[in-house]
C-alpha cells in the first residue's frame, strides 16, 4: 500500500517524534544565528516560568516548523508548530520547557525556527540554521 498526503505526514511525524524521543544530541549542537525577525514581528503575548507564548507575525512557505528556546545553544524548549497565519494575523506558539528546566527571569534567550528538527540535522552535522531568530530577556507577562 503506498501512503500519500496527510496520512503520509501524519506516520513520517509519528517515526520522527518517535526518534526525537530517543534520540540524544552528542556531540552539543551550533545552533547559529539566522535572519534576525524585524522589530513588532515577534513578541512574547504570555509568560511564565512554565510556558510562554509567542505571536509571529512571518510568513513561511511550509505548514510546520521546528521551534526552539535556546539558552545559549542549550534548548529549553523544542518542538514543531503549525506556522499557518489567517490572512494578515500571526500566528500562535506555546512552548513548555523540558522536563526539570523552567524559563528564568531576566535571563536572554533565543527564540529559533527552523525546518528540520535538531536530531535530523544531527545525522549529518552540527551546525543547526535558524532560518529566523529572535532574542528576548524573559520577564513574567500575563495574557
Amino acid at each position: 500500500m503506498r501512503m500519500t498526503g496527510p496520512l503520509a505526514l501524519a506516520v513520517g511525524l509519528i517515526l520522527l517524534a518517535g526518534c526525537s524521543a530517543t534520540y540524544h544530541s552528542n556531540p552539543q549542537m551550533n545552533y547559529y544565528h539566522g535572519q534576525m525577525a524585524p522589530e513588532g514581528f515577534i513578541h512574547v503575548v504570555r509568560a511564565s516560568p512554565a510556558e510562554i507564548t509567542f505571536s509571529v507575525l512571518i510568513e513561511f512557505d511550509v505548514r510546520l516548523m521546528y521551534h526552539l528556546v535556546l539558552d545559549g545553544n542549550t534548548p529549553v524548549a523544542k518542538g514543531w508548530f503549525p506556522v499557518i497565519r489567517a490572512g494578515n494575523q500571526p500566528y500562535l506558539v506555546t512552548m513548555k520547557p523540558a522536563k526539570g528546566l523552567s524559563f528564568e527571569p531576566g535571563k536572554t534567550y533565543r527564540l529559533c525556527i527552523g525546518k528540520q528538527a535538531p536530531e535530523e540535522v544531527q545525522m549529518t552535522s552540527v551546525n543547526y540554521e535558524c532560518k529566523v531568530e529572535y532574542t528576548f530577556v524573559f520577564q513574567e507577562k500575563a495574557g
